[in-house]
């Protein structure tokens, strides 16, 4: 069953808060008009921020939640904040752009409640606590263009050796996958694949944000139960619905998984020179470097307050290894390096270090999946 809740948007001045109800078993269904604004759905994921921070190198100055946490939150609300700005800068809609901001906990809470079958094992980084985690994601070459299939995290075990280590599933009632959102539902048909290629099944798919299509039609044989529902009919410039999570477009967070020069693998932001915008959001070509020059400045403006709340410079060796893999193999930085240095030599350098990713992107070689899996 599929209801639309009314009062279910809270307004702001640039966005709506959508909160979705934890105690309800009942998809939510939101219509998204084919004209007029062009929505762009994303999730409130600051705390996730505020927790991966809190996972620095030893030393650094961590985040504590009695301490400086509230201000980095707000700090990240903030470079949120610069995001929404800069898509509308370089989104050319006739009826401009409509932002759904998701209450991610609320969400997390109506996700688990579904979680009524089998072991769940969760593919969203943002959803792992007290599930086990599958850490997979799809891979690119540099540039975001091109896709190599799936593979796993950075870090991570190979696919199937993941799978292989899953608890039994003694009473035969099969797995429940949590995704944080389902499009076209290839990720999820790839990973379901690879459970049926180890005697295992999946049954049930719980993601939380589903957009088009219908809500509740199943992959490969697995039940699908979404919190919510985005659909849209095609307008005259084409589907009128996106959904992104910022922490993809902040240095060092999150981004795409992409395979560097080395045959190695890390994350990068969605913003040139690392990545072409244009190719994971369906911007314009044209506006690539502008967005990447106003991405830049909000990721230093945000590293700015972050190091004035933990009264030290953050440097490239406190970023994630993911994240800093990419700078040092591509000779961009130094480990001693301050981010906010980084970040200024990316922006004045940011044609010089396009063209040689372009380079790269072009000399690059497709990984086949399989051998990424095993």
């Amino acid at each position: 069953m599929i209801r639309a809740v009314p009062g279910h948007h809270l307004a702001h001045p640039d966005h709506h808060l959508v909160r979705p109800d934890p105690g309800s078993d009942v998809t939510t269904r939101i219509e998204a008009p084919a004209t007029g604004a062009f929505t762009i759905v994303m999730r409130d994921d600051t705390s996730y921020c505020v927790r991966t921070l809190d996972r620095a190198p030893a030393g650094c100055g961590t985040v504590s939640p009695g301490g400086s946490a509230p201000a980095v939150a707000e700090a990240y609300r903030a470079f949120q904040r610069d995001l929404r700005d800069a898509l509308r800068t370089v989104v050319p809609r006739p009826g401009g752009l409509r932002f759904h901001l998701v209450d991610a906990h609320r969400l997390e809470l109506a996700v688990r409640r579904r979680v009524t079958g089998g072991p769940p094992v969760s593919l969203d980084p943002l959803l792992d606590r007290a599930v086990r985690p599958l850490r997979v994601s799809r891979g690119f070459l540099l540039g975001g263009r091109r896709q190599v299939g799936l593979v796993p995290r950075p870090g991570a075990a190979p696919v199937r050796d993941q799978i292989a280590s899953l608890p039994p599933d003694p009473a035969g009632r099969g797995y429940t996958l949590i995704e944080d959102d389902i499009a076209t539902g290839g990720t999820v048909a790839a990973v379901i694949r690879l459970f049926q290629d180890t005697g295992r099944r999946v049954r049930h798919v719980i993601p939380g944000i589903r957009l088009g299509g219908s809500a509740h039609s199943p992959i490969l044989g697995a039940a699908v139960d979404p919190v919510l529902h985005y659909r849209t009919a095609a307008g005259p410039d084409g589907p009128a619905l996106e959904l992104l999570d910022p922490r993809n477009f902040l240095l060092g967070l999150s981004g795409l998984v992409v395979r560097l020069p080395d045959g190695t693998w890390g994350r990068t932001p969605y913003w040139l020179p690392f990545v072409r915008t244009s190719a994971r959001l369906g911007s314009p070509a044209g506006a690539d470097r502008e967005f990447a020059v106003l991405m830049l400045e909000a990721n230093a403006r945000f590293f700015a307050r972050v190091d004035q709340l933990l009264r030290r410079t953050l440097r490239v060796a406190d970023l994630r290894p993911d994240a800093r893999r990419p700078l040092l193999s591509l000779g961009m930085a130094e480990p001693g390096e301050p981010v906010i240095s980084v970040l200024r030599k990316l922006q004045t350098g940011m044609d010089s270090w396009s063209e040689l990713i372009a380079e790269v992107e072009e000399r690059g070689t497709d990984v086949p999946a399989g051998s990424a899996a095993r």
